[in-house]
């Protein structure tokens, strides 16, 4: 699972790392973390229009009503990489729309008896890496506002991911730079399949945070809210 990330880095750096310029910078909200059960604007790297803002929780297009879209975003914030290309929800995106979310890093709760503590997880050679997701547009029938939403694909977890999120073992598909444009080009499932799997061991570092982060959805001012209290694992 992934459903709280950060991504504050600034925009030129964003761009630089990706590769592709923002449509409209301005509408970019750096964020210390945020969860996506408050629906952020998040930017989006896609193949032909560089830099999106896109709302995390993915609205197939057949939905068919606001209520129905609203209802569904909650339920769509990962999307299981082992079953996006059955699952009448993402089947089509995951064959015909694929993107990169670019992150600082995202937060993991790691369960130790009745306790859950907070863990950053980031690259450790890297200020920003991108998480593989998958998106659609969807048109409000009633209003005509045509939205674009995404989901975040989650895998199995590599070795550091297991003893973070000991309570699930799952991890979000993170697509290393040299795949990138594969991710975003590939034709078929075969050429998509063999990047939908957990990093390899060795590349991300994970650290405790104050306990704070799980009574606050929304942080974009803090930096000392993801700081560490405690080792760090790799």
């Amino acid at each position: 699972m992934c459903y709280t990330v950060s991504i504050f880095s600034q925009t030129h750096v964003i761009e630089t790392d990706l590769g592709q310029v923002f449509e409209d910078a301005t509408e970019f909200v750096p964020y210390v973390h945020v969860s996506g059960f408050v629906h952020p604007e998040l930017p989006i790297g896609v193949a032909e229009d560089g830099i999106r803002m896109m709302r995390w929780g993915l609205v197939p297009r057949w939905t068919r009503s606001r209520q129905q879209a609203d209802e569904m975003r909650g339920r769509t914030l990962n999307a299981r990489s082992e079953s996006a290309y059955e699952k009448p929800s993402y089947r089509d995106a995951v064959r015909k729309r694929r993107g990169l979310l670019p992150v600082n890093g995202f937060i993991e709760w790691r369960h130790e008896g009745k306790l859950k503590i907070p863990h950053m997880v980031r690259m450790r050679s890297s200020e920003i890496f991108t998480l593989g997701c998958i998106w659609e547009e969807w048109v409000d029938p009633e209003s005509g506002q045509c939205e674009e939403t995404f989901s975040i694909l989650t895998t199995e977890a590599n070795i550091l991911m297991s003893h973070v999120h000991n309570s699930a073992m799952r991890m979000p598909v993170v697509i290393p730079h040299r795949d990138r444009s594969a991710w975003l080009l590939a034709d078929d499932r075969e050429q998509v399949q063999p990047m939908l799997r957990p990093l390899e061991d060795g590349l991300l570092e994970a650290f405790p945070i104050t306990r704070e982060v799980s009574k606050i959805r929304v942080n974009t001012t803090e930096p000392q809210m993801i700081e560490s209290v405690g080792e760090t694992v790799a």
